[in-house]
């Protein structure tokens, strides 16, 4: 009889664990934002990563900019997919859908693991773009639905000494923070950043999307200079009109988004 109640006992605690453990992945993929924005110059002139996940569609969107897809080429088709909202020949795809597949072999073709996406647009007034994509395999907690490219929303934050960081620069800064581990892609702080950045792009400005999303404003500053450190365009000085701040990058140590060997 007590060797039933210890078996039952064990069996129920594993019972709540799995709850426990399947209730907090939900909550996270509560938390994921519906798509990723982008501004479209900074789309045009950058490779942008798009992770993909298995079992889960990634979509690269371009209705804000009102952009009609022409053409699609994926150099490895052998592990992702893609579908769109309509036949390119109707004039009126505007949405592109990833999909992960199990591998496949083509004779004679090469394979890789992370493989390019190459997406031709034209805007309503017959202006071509060209995007370029790299589909990258994600690993753990999705952090996205995809991407929706928006027209380009001009604002600017001061950080450090006298430099000028675009939301492109505070989005750089992110993801190089995420590429040298300083922080995982699943910290709440993360998703914190893209609520803002997409806020911020959609015209809020800037210290009030980072109120709405609990954000410091020091965590904005302290990316935004990492991204301009890390860019090959020479920071932009501040107009002798617009107030400095009092950014200082040793504040994100205080944060979870970075190690505390920041900055060393």
């Amino acid at each position: 009889m007590k060797k039933l109640k210890t078996i039952l006992l064990a069996y129920t605690l594993s019972s709540l664990a799995t709850t426990a453990t399947v209730f907090f992945t939900l909550r996270i993929l509560a938390q994921t934002p519906a798509l990723r924005v982008i501004g479209q110059e900074a789309a045009v002139a950058n490779t942008t990563n798009v992770p993909v996940w298995a079992g889960r569609f990634t979509a690269i969107d371009f209705s804000q900019t009102n952009e009609i897809i022409t053409y699609i080429l994926i150099a490895d088709p052998s592990r992702t997919v893609y579908n769109t909202d309509a036949l390119l020949s109707s004039n009126q795809a505007k949405t592109v859908f990833l999909k992960v597949i199990k591998p496949l072999r083509f004779p004679g073709a090469t394979s890789t693991k992370i493989t390019n996406l190459s997406i031709k647009t034209r805007t309503p007034d017959g202006q071509q773009h060209f995007y370029t994509f790299n589909i990258v395999p994600g690993s753990g907690t999705p952090t996205d639905n995809g991407i929706s490219i928006t027209p380009e929303v001009e604002q600017t934050w001061v950080v450090g000494s006298n430099q000028v960081a675009t939301l492109s620069d505070i989005e750089r800064g992110l993801e190089i923070a995420i590429a040298l581990g300083y922080t995982a892609t699943n910290d709440p702080v993360v998703f914190k950043v893209r609520e803002f950045l997409a806020l911020a792009r959609n015209t809020m400005p800037i210290p009030k999307a980072a109120q709405s999303v609990h954000l410091p404003l020091s965590v904005i500053s302290s990316l935004g200079q990492l991204g301009l450190e890390r860019s090959p365009i020479e920071a932009r000085e501040v107009p002798s009109h617009q107030a400095t701040s009092n950014a200082n990058p040793e504040r994100l140590k205080s944060h979870s988004i970075y190690k505390n060997n920041m900055g060393k």
